[in-house]
């Protein structure tokens, strides 16, 4: 079964709304509000069909964060 699609700015905006939950990055800047979503190429049951880019230090990422991502992409593809 398809997964629900959302646009990039939606995606972001999801994304965006959990990260501020976490109390100690509330008002932080992320990647994900540097780079917003991109697509990945990829659709159907092959992998996420979205992602965010790395702009900052990989040595600064976050597991609380890349967890949110994974949990939006089982959820939602990216409407193309």
């Amino acid at each position: 079964m398809a997964k629900p699609t959302r646009t990039a700015e939606q995606l972001q905006q999801l994304l965006i709304e959990r990260i501020e939950a976490i109390p100690d990055l509330r008002g932080q800047v992320t990647d994900v509000h540097r780079s917003g979503v991109v697509g990945t190429g990829v659709s159907g049951d092959d992998g996420p069909s979205w992602t965010v880019p790395v702009v900052s230090d990989r040595g600064t990422h976050r597991a609380d964060i890349a967890r949110i991502i994974r949990t939006l992409q089982a959820q939602f593809d990216l409407d193309v």
